[in-house]
Parts: C-alpha cells; structure tokens; sequence
C-alpha cells in the first residue's frame, strides 16, 4: 500500500481526533466501572470525625434522670408512646451499657427523689357561634377557668321554672376588669405555675377542700343595695355550690361571638386520676347609667336586640348590672394523653335556665416541675439533657444496624421515643426547643458519621416550621448557632471532597449530596440561622469557595500523578499534559451532566461556572510554561520546495537516490494531541455565561501551536509531493462490473487530499483571520500535488503513443483510465474552496484590513486554485480530443453517405449507418467514462458531426438539388434527436451551439430562392444601417416624403466622405435605387451630379418616383443610397452605402398625401456603411450557384463592398 511508503504520515494525524475521544471514553468508563464501589470514608480523604463522648459521671446522672422519667410517666398512654414501663427501663439500660446490679442501684436512688409536681398547661385559644347576650347582636366574652377536685361532683343541670331560659341570669363570678374580685382565700398560681403565699403546702384533704369556694361565688361582683343581694340569694338557690381551686380569667374581647384569646394558663395538679379542668364563658356587662346605656343606642341590631337594650337600661335604672353566662366546659385530666390535645369542646349549660350555644377550642398537655418552689421558666438544663438522651440513642441504633450508617433512615424506636417524650412533657420542652434538640443531636452525629441527609433535611424544616411560633432564649440561640457553624464547617469540608466522597454514578451518593446541598439551601434562607449567626458569611459564597478550594487541590494531585518535570523528555511531558487534559474533559463532563444542576437548583451556584474557571487557569499556567521548551525553530518552506522540484524532475521509475527530509525537520504527533484536547477544554467554555466566556486564560491557546501547524504543512507538501509519486509508481487499475474504469493512483491522490483537509478540519482553527495563510499552504499543498499527479498521467498515457496512433478509433482502457483519474482529482479541488471555509475566511480577512488589498487577499487564493483546476481540464481534454479526431475520417465516411444516397432513400435510412457507428462507440464510452468525461467526449464527436454536415453541404455545389438540402436539413434534426437522447445526452442548450446555427442557417439559405436571399441580405443591411452609429466612411443627409402617386427624394449633403482619389480627395455622386426589384423593377435608378474634388459635398438635388403606397409598404421596401467615386479612365470606386426604410416617411406611415414640397420635413442623417464580413453566409450561398446569374451578378456587385479594413 502506497501509505506504508512514508509510514502512513498522513493517516496517523487524521487518526488523532479517533485516539483522543478513545482516550477520553475510556477515561470515562473507568470512572464509571467504579459505580459500583463504596465511597470512601470521609477520614480517608482528611476529614477528621469530631466525635461527642459523654462523661461517665455525667453518663450516670443522666441515666438516673432518665429512670425517674420512667417512673414518674405522666400522661394517658396513646399511639407509640403507649408502652409498659418495664420495656422501658429495659431499653434504657441496653442504651446506655448498665449492667444489672448498677441498674438496680440507680433505680434506687430515683425511686427515692421525690416525685415531681403535675402541671396542666392550658392555652385558650378560641371560641365560635357564641350566643348575642347585648344589645347590640354581640357579647363581651371572657373565660374563668380553674381545677375542680375529683372528690366534689360536678352541678348536674336542674329544670327551670321558667318556659325562657335565656331570660334568667346566673349569678357571674366576678368581673377580670375589677382588681378585687377573685381575691380572697382561693389557692391561685401564676402563668408560671407558682402557688400564692395564702395557699398551705401542708393541709390536710379536708382543709382543702373546706377551703375550696364556689366557683361562681367566689369571683362575684361587688353588689350595691339590699334587692340585689336578695335576688342573687334567691337565684343562688337554684343550684349547688361548686368548690374550685387556681382559678384564672382571660381577657375580655368585646363585641364578638367568635373571640380569640390565645392566653395560657398553668396549674399544678394535686390528682391527675380524679382532678376536673373546668371552664365557664361569660359576657362582661359594664357598670353604666342610664344615659350611658341610651348613647349606645346606635349599636342595636334588630328588634331582638332592641328588647335587650330596654332591659339592659331597666336594670342600669336599678343601680346595677351583672355579667351573663355563656357556657362551660369540664376536661378530666385522666383523659389528656401525653401528647397532649387541641380541639374543639361543646359548650354545657350549668342550669337548664341557661341558654348556650357555640365551642370552644383549647390546647391541653402535662408537664412537671420540681417541687423547689420557684419559676420553672429555665429549663435548660432538662434542654441539655435531652440532646444528650437523642445522641445516646442515636448512637446506640447505628452500632446495631449491620448496614453503613448513612442507609439508615434516623427512626427511633417507639421505646425510645416514649423516654424523650416523657423527659420532654415532664421538663416542659416547647415544640420549639425538641425541633432545636433534635437538629443539634443529629446534626453532631452526623459530624461523627456519614449520615443520610435526608433526615437533617427533615429535621431543619421542622425547625424551620416551629421557629415563626415560638421563641428561644439567648441561651439556646447560642447553641443553636454553634450547631450550625459546626455543621456547615463539616458540609463545606465535604464539598471540597466531593469527588470522592460522591462519585456521580453512584446513586446513593449522589442521593446524599442532593440532601446536604438541600440542607445548605435551607439554612441560608431560614430566619433561624440569620437570628442565632448574624454575622456569618452567605452560605452560598462559602460553597463557592469551598469548591474552589476543592477544585485546586483535587488537580495539583492528578497534577503530581502525572509526574510532569522537564526532567523528562518534551514527548514524555506533551504526553502527561495531553492524560492531565483528558482527566479534566472527563470531569468537567461529570460536573456538567450531574453536579451543576444539583448545585444551582439547591443554592444557585454556577458549579460548572467556578469550576471550569479554576481549571483553566491552572492549566494555562501549566501548559504555557511546559510549551515554552517546546520550540520549532527554522522555516524550512524554501527547503521542501526545492526537493519538491528535484522530486518532479525526475523520471518515473528511475533507479535513483530515494529524495528525503531531514530527520529534525519531521514533526510528531504529541504536540498535535495536546493541541486537540486543549480544543475541547475550549469548548466547554460555551456553557458559561458570555460575558465570562472572554476573560478566559486559555482562550488564545492555538497561539502555542501556530509554529507547529506551519511547519506540519510544510512537511506535508514534501510528504503529498512524495506519496504522488509513489501512487504513480504502484498505480494498477480497478477492475469491477458497476464501476467506470480508474486507477488506485487517483484513490491515493484524492485520499491524500483527504487527509489534509480532514486534519486541517480538526484543527477547526478559531482565528479566521491567522488562518488564511494555514489555507493558502494548504491550498499550495493540494494543488501542486494534483498537477504532479496530472503531469505524471499524462506522460504515462502519451509514453504509450496514444497520440501518434493513426489507426481508425478504438476505444483504450488507457485512455478512459488517465481522463477518469484527472477528473476524480479535478472533483477533489473543485470543492477544495468550499471544504477550507475560503468565503469565510477571505470575509474575515477583508473585515479586518478594510478595503486595501481586498482583491489581492482573494486573487493568491483563487488564482492558485483555479489555475490547478484548469490545468486537469487542459490535460483531460487534450486526451478527449483525440478521441473525436481518431472518429472523424469514420463519420466523414458516413456523413457522405447520407449526403450522396439516392433520393428514393428516405432520410432515416440514409443516416442509419452514420448512428449505428456513432451508437456503437458511444454506449462504450458511457460505460467506461465518468458522466462528465462522457459529455465532453459527447460534445466533441457533435462538433465534428455538424462540421462534417457542413462540408457536405458546401462541397461540389453544382451537382446539387434542392432535394439534397432537404435530405440534410432532416439529418440535422434527427441528429439532435440522437445526441440529445431524451434529455439522457447532451442538452439542448449545448446542441445548439454557434457551430449549430450556422450550419442550420446555411441550410436553410440552401433551400432558399435567390431572389429571397437577395432580399434577405438587403434586410439584414437595413438592420444593420439601424444599428451603426460609426461615422468611418462618411455621413449623408437626405430628406423623402411621399404624396400623390409619387416617392420625392432630396439628396442634400454629404459629409467625412472617404477619400480615394490619390489628391486625397474624391469626386462623389450618389446612385439612388427603391429595393427590392421585383416589387420597384418599373422604376429605375437615379443619380445626383458628380461632386469634383471634395470629401463634403452639397448635392442639393430632388428624384420623384411613381410609385403606389402599397408598394411603398411592402415588406422589405426601402431605398438604397450608393455613393461612388467618379474616374474618368478607371472604373469608379465604391465609397459607401446607406438604407432608408420606406415604410416611416412622411406620407406612407401616416397616409397623409397632401404633402406638396419639402418645407418642413426633417432632415435624415444616414451614416454610410461597408461590408465587413467577407463570409457572409448568404454571399456564399449565392457564390455556390454558379449556373444562377442573378445570384452571380449580385455576389460580384457586392463583393465591390467588401471593406477591405
């Protein structure tokens, strides 16, 4: 194979693009087989686990607390906090690694604490659809709320003597705008659940509740006058006292049947089995005058609340009013579970006097308290413990589960959930605080070990969610915030590692990542956060520069496994850059199919953006300083010239010395390698923001390779010269049924021509402007080459005495092999401009140096280009020529056959041989030729045909009749049917060439008469007198008109006529003569008088003819002006001629026959002619009829007019 002659040079560059994309898939299934495999621990890529231990005595106090939870349980046992006791203590213990005896131990010490004080918590959060007890449609609502002991029975409702219950009024405890009502004995507690100094820790059950009140009497109002105490007496009757205990009001929200309060109360509980809460809703009536009540009249809706008003005025006559019932509610504590409630309760009547309607909604739940005696309100410590208790149960199910730590999904037992939720009820942790604890408890572990982020995810939005209800000390935020810097100084460690930590084809990985950048998210943007660390740095900020961070590191590693030092030799090190590439391709790749979304859509950060530009600007560090010892020194253009000219001057086949380059001069393909990869490194950077797209380091890369590609070209116009040759020398025909003959030396040819293009296609050079003179060597390269091959082939062909053959034609496979070769090479370069972008290019060029040498940019490309492409086309028709010379002595021979057959022979008989020869060869060549090749061997044979048409029709003309010319004229057409062959041969606008119409038109004055010739040239004279404007032989100037019967003609004047006289000067006259004769044969010619010596003369005579207007009108009727050169003993000489059209003078073109005189008519300026062609076909078609003197008189008196310019 010819490619082995110079080591497949050519083909080992094209192959580059193919070796770095296989280099780069396997890069990358080498990261993808390690899918598969677990991550890495997080300590083996330097990320050291920040482990929590608890002191042992810390451990153990702890541990006592958690049994005296345990034992102390509170709450009605429900859902998954309903477990036995001993389940767990049982679970406690295994937490926590106690052994049986020390358990026992510990359970001794808690069973001796004393046990804590219960505590309800009450939150009054709303009411609705109460019922209208004012005037105006509204109440005045308010609650009194209190515990009732479980040894006093509730009031049972009693009947009312009364058919309207909501006319009578209860008694109402007293009002909470009236500071002294509820004061007295009753035991109270404040909102923090601490007793009143009146109250005794140490009475008996009896005295408890001998001091307990009614609940109605011991709020009343203050009364004023004798009739309304013996009214409250007497309605006090209808019902039973009420004891109650801690009895608490809200506040009074006025005119409204749908209040919220949102209020919270506390109570310490003396027996959570029997105690009662109890509930009463009043409406809070205004001590007011009479005008007071009358002012409000305005506020009356209805005449409902009409009739109230007038009663409410009545009883403020009675210097009083009294606080209306709404209704109650009884809660027993037993029924409250530890979770706690929050719903609606129906509200009671107390009596069945009373009329109640509407609900109330309440927000119920226990806690404990130490009996110490003073606030609850700090609970830090229990908050501590139970962050404490989450982390040892924690840790306790990760040491137990047989899968890695971040598969398990964070649930806790129900075991240990009931212990923190009894720690949490019993130390009054808030939702708020247990969401803190919770975070910070797993948020730590997950410092410790690799956990799934979606529990973290979980938690923050829990946190996220209790944060806008709730409150946290100073305290607490504290902690708070020391949680969140820890965990994101870890998340930020792991980001920088994420490469490692979460491969991308590793789904549970990246499954991971997705919730920690999640987590990242939803931190920045929680109001917690920004509260508890107002003065950190925006998360999204600290990513980026994690991932910068991260992004340097990972590639001064790869950067050292690469081992790059100049110590090694400069392939070697070109080679490592070219793997260091590859390795960066394969991972911004990763980033931009996996990392980049996940990043953006969680925190909006431009993964591949930061990442990308770090990379490239450590890599243009790096491979700017390692090209710098990489130096091509040396333009060996002159060089590789000169031993392409030696190369071409020698013969084919010679045995000499082998003509080669220098060693030094060669160029590898490494540096062409890294070249590639750094394009496609370029081409990432079409992700970025544009903007950012022009400030990258690396965007002028290709300037480190420019000496590189100029000297590879130079080497490879040696190389193509070379590989020419070598083609020839190998050359062997391709044989094969469905292909056209040709030769490998033109696949070799247009394959080298390939492999520049294809390498310079790589290239995909990005300065269009600094590539125009890559592509004028290139083009020099490719053209100079395709010469040599057409020189090469040629000579081969005419070695064989293709051309000094003169034997009758034959069809050569020699000949259809050289002309099918340079036309496969012809196609290489004729879309060589298209395939370099040379439009493009020269449009670069010209934008960027203006108008100044535009042409000269665009003439050394093309003229080289073009002037290839019009050698081959010399070479390949100089060989088609022949083919049509070698067929004509045969097509001679035909075409006088058809000439010369009997007229009994029909026309298509006639030519029958002639297309039987033609048909026979020509099927041949189209089999053998290519189509192009075949239309211009079909071309020639067709001019050769139509000439030898032509001398039949010119030859031996007196032995020929009209019937000749018609016979031919037929050949004609049926021969254009043949070339033609249903648009399948030569099409028509080819066919009917000049030489074509020639001969048709010679044919056709064949057939013509000479009187009709005759006429025909006069026409054609006149055209051309319309059409001269040239004044060479002189100007005349006549007027004519016509009027009555009669054609007036006035010679006046000529001017500028030629001189033939030897004086230099002429004796003109003019001859005037109506045309054409057979139509004007009654009127003779006419002269005007002889002008002696003179090249201007004046005439000024008139001539009448008698002529009719429809002679005057007849096609072709003109006047002809002949103006001779009078010699008395010579003949007299032709100076020139003009035409006058009859059919525009005044009085044939408007009818107008009143025309007397030339006054007034326009002077006609006729400019005076010669015949210039001397083969004018009609003259010659006339000359043939030598026995015609019409036709032979003519040709002579013509042939008088022939300049002889």
């Amino acid at each position: 194979m010819v490619q082995e002659t110079d080591g497949s040079f050519f083909e080992s560059f094209t192959a580059l693009s193919w070796k770095h994309e296989n280099r780069r898939l396997m890069a990358m299934q080498e990261v993808e087989g390690r899918a598969e495999d677990p991550p890495p621990s997080e300590q083996s890529v330097g990320i050291k686990p920040m482990e929590c231990r608890i002191h042992k005595k810390e451990l153990e106090q702890l541990y006592v607390e958690v049994l005296y939870t345990i034992t102390n349980k509170v709450g009605a046992s429900t859902g998954q906090y309903s477990h036995y006791k001993e389940d767990l203590y049982s679970y406690a213990q295994e937490a926590f690694g106690i052994l049986s005896d020390i358990h026992r131990k510990f359970m001794a010490i808690a069973s001796e604490e004393k046990p804590p004080i219960v505590v309800l918590n009450v939150i009054v959060l709303e009411a609705e659809g109460l019922e209208a007890k004012d005037a105006n449609g509204f109440s005045d609502p308010y609650c009194m709320l209190g515990i009732q002991p479980g040894n006093v029975a509730p009031p049972s409702p009693q009947p009312s003597s009364s058919s309207s219950g909501g006319g009578q009024r209860e008694t109402p405890p007293g009002s909470p705008r009236n500071p002294a009502a509820g004061s007295g004995s009753a035991r109270a507690m404040s909102d923090s659940g601490v007793e009143s100094e009146t109250s005794s820790k140490h009475d008996s059950p009896h005295e408890k509740l001998r001091k307990h009140h009614s609940f109605r009497l011991s709020f009343k109002r203050k009364e004023h006058g004798s009739y309304r105490s013996e009214r409250r007496e007497q309605r006090d009757s209808l019902s039973a006292a009420v004891p109650a205990k801690f009895i608490r009001a809200t506040t009074v929200k006025p005119q409204t049947l749908n209040p919220r309060w949102n209020e919270k109360f506390r109570f310490d509980i003396d027996d959570v089995a029997s105690d009662i809460l109890h509930l009463d809703i009043w409406d809070h009536d205004d001590e007011s005058s009479v005008f007071d009540a009358v002012s409000k009249l305005n506020e009356v809706r209805g005449v409902k609340g009409l009739g109230r008003f007038f009663k409410q005025i009545a009883q403020s006559a009675r210097s009083g009013s009294q606080d209306d019932f709404l209704g109650c509610v009884n809660v027993p504590l037993q029924d409250i579970p530890s979770t706690g409630l929050d719903c609606w309760y129906q509200l009671e009547a107390r009596t069945q006097r009373s009329n109640v309607q509407g609900r109330i909604r309440l927000k119920l739940w226990l806690s404990t308290r130490e009996d110490r005696g003073n606030s609850e309100e700090d609970n830090w410590s229990e908050i501590r413990q139970q962050e404490r208790l989450h982390t040892i149960f924690i840790s306790y199910e990760l040491d137990h589960i047989s899968s890695p730590s971040w598969e398990w999904s964070g649930e806790l037992p129900h075991v240990a959930l009931t212990i923190l939720h009894q720690h949490a009820i019993q130390g009054d942790v808030t939702d708020l605080q247990l969401a803190m604890v919770r975070w910070i408890a797993y948020s730590n572990k997950a410092l410790e070990l690799p956990l799934d982020y979606r529990i973290l995810y979980r938690l923050l939005q829990e946190l996220d969610q209790q944060w806008n209800l709730l409150t946290l000390t100073k305290e607490e935020e504290e902690y708070l915030a020391e949680s969140f810097n820890m965990f994101l100084d870890h998340s930020l460690q792991l980001l920088r590692k994420h490469r490692q930590l979460f491969p991308p084809h590793n789904r549970v990985a990246m499954c991971r990542l997705e919730y920690l950048l999640r987590c990242l998210g939803l931190i920045s943007t929680m109001k917690a956060f920004w509260k508890c660390c107002p003065f950190n740095k925006e998360i999204r900020g600290e990513i980026i520069m994690s991932l910068k961070k991260g992004t340097l590191e990972w590639y001064e590693e790869i950067h050292s496994e690469e081992h790059l030092s100049m110590t090694r030799g400069s392939e070697m090190v070109i080679e490592g850059l070219v793997h260091l590439i590859t390795l960066l391709l394969v991972d911004l790749q990763k980033g931009l199919d996996y990392y980049n979304s996940l990043f953006e859509t969680t925190n909006g950060v431009p993964y591949f953006s930061v990442v990308y530009k770090q990379l490239e600007k450590m890599l243009a560090e790096d491979v700017g300083k390692e090209l710098e010892f990489f130096e091509i020194h040396g333009d060996i253009g002159p060089q590789v010239t000169a031993l392409c000219i030696q190369m071409q001057s020698m013969d084919l086949g010679a045995m000499v010395e082998e003509v080669t380059l220098p060693q030094e001069t060669e160029v590898a393909t490494p540096i062409f390698e890294l070249y590639l990869a750094m394009q496609e490194m370029v081409s990432f950077r079409e992700h970025l923001p544009v903007p950012d797209q022009k400030v990258l380091a690396i965007n002028l890369y290709y300037e480190w390779f420019e000496p590189a590609v100029d000297r590879w070209l130079d080497v490879a116009k040696f190389k193509a010269v070379h590989r020419i040759r070598k083609a020839a020398e190998l050359n062997r025909v391709c044989t094969g049924d469905l292909i056209v003959k040709h030769s490998t030396s033109a696949v070799d040819a247009t394959s080298c021509f390939h492999q520049i293009k294809e390498f310079w296609r790589q290239l995909l050079w990005p300065d269009l402007v600094g590539s125009y003179n890559f592509v004028l060597k290139i083009i020099d390269c490719i053209t100079s080459a395709a010469v040599y091959y057409a020189d090469l082939t040629h000579q081969k062909l005419q070695d064989t005495g293709y051309y000094e053959d003169t034997a009758t034609f034959k069809i050569s496979d020699e000949m259809c092999v050289t002309v099918n070769d340079l036309e496969y090479v012809r196609r290489s370069l004729s879309a060589l401009g298209a395939e370099l972008h040379v439009e493009i290019i020269l449009e670069a060029v010209e934008a960027a140096t203006g108008d100044a040498g535009k042409q000269q940019w665009r003439q050394a490309l093309y003229a080289m280009l073009e002037g290839a492409i019009n050698q081959l086309e010399a070479r390949a028709l100089q060989v088609i020529n022949r083919v049509a010379a070698k067929m004509r002595p045969a097509l001679k021979k035909s075409m006088f056959h058809l000439a010369w057959s009997p007229d009994s022979l029909p026309t298509p008989d006639a030519i029958s041989p002639l297309l039987e020869y033609l048909d026979a060869h020509l099927v041949n060549l189209n089999a053998a030729l290519l189509p192009r090749n075949f239309e211009r061997v079909l071309a020639d044979v067709w001019d050769v045909s139509l000439l030898e048409l032509g001398q039949q029709m010119d030859g031996n003309a007196g032995e020929k009749l009209s019937m000749f010319y018609e016979r031919l004229y037929e050949a004609l057409e049926i021969l254009v049917d043949f070339f033609h062959a249903d648009q399948k041969g030569l099409p028509l606008e080819s066919l009917k060439s000049a030489t074509y119409w020639s001969v048709e038109q010679r044919l056709q004055y064949h057939k013509t008469d000479t009187d009709h010739l005759i006429s025909l040239y006069y026409q054609q004279r006149l055209q051309d007198q319309l059409c001269t404007e040239a004044t060479e032989y002189g100007v005349l100037s006549v007027r004519t008109y016509f009027n009555h019967d009669s054609l007036c003609v006035e010679v006046l004047n000529a001017r500028d006529v030629i001189p033939l006289d030897p004086n230099g000067f002429s004796d003109p006259f003019v001859i005037i003569e109506l045309l054409p004769r057979k139509v004007f044969s009654h009127c003779s010619e006419q002269q005007t008088n002889v002008q002696k010596k003179t090249l201007n003369p004046m005439f000024d005579e008139c001539f009448e003819f008698s002529v009719t207007s429809e002679q005057c009108k007849t096609e072709g009727a003109m006047i002809l002006f002949t103006v001779m050169d009078h010699d008395v003993l010579t003949s007299n000489d032709f100076a020139g001629e003009a035409f006058l059209s009859l059919h525009n003078i005044p009085g044939v073109d408007d009818n107008n026959t009143s025309i007397d005189n030339f006054h007034g008519l326009k002077t006609v300026d006729l400019c005076l002619m010669h015949q210039k062609n001397r083969n004018h076909p009609i003259l010659q078609t006339l000359e043939t009829r030598a026995g015609d003197k019409l036709a032979q008189d003519f040709v002579k008196k013509q042939k008088l007019r022939i300049s002889n310019s």
